[in-house]
């Protein structure tokens, strides 16, 4: 994922754009069906909501409007919610997908 120290190589090496075209031209809409945005959510140390744990990492908070916070948990408010996306998001809809919801099977 590129991301926090595999980011700072990837800029340092000059080699960033190249990865991110390889991530771009390996999406695959089917994989997009498992990520983990979509059925779960990450709560920091602190209670805050998050769409995922990269989106955690980068302190990229839920869409405005909804809770913010676990004591703020609205389960309908949040079913349906717009998730908040990036460019890190295409290392989970690469290839056959990765993250914690498991791969697409070939």
């Amino acid at each position: 994922m590129p991301i926090s120290r595999f980011l700072d190589d990837l800029l340092r090496s000059g080699r960033y754009d190249q990865y991110m075209q390889k991530l771009i031209e390996a999406y695959n809409p089917a994989a997009v069906e498992g990520v983990m945005c979509r059925t779960t959510l990450s709560v920091g140390w602190d209670g805050r909501l998050y769409d995922c744990d990269f989106n955690q990492m980068l302190d990229l908070r839920l869409a405005p409007g909804l809770p913010q916070h676990i004591r703020d948990f609205d389960f309908t408010q949040l079913k349906h919610r717009p998730i908040v996306v990036g460019q890190h998001c295409y290392g989970c809809t690469a290839g056959c997908g990765s993250g914690c919801q498991g791969a697409v099977l070939a």
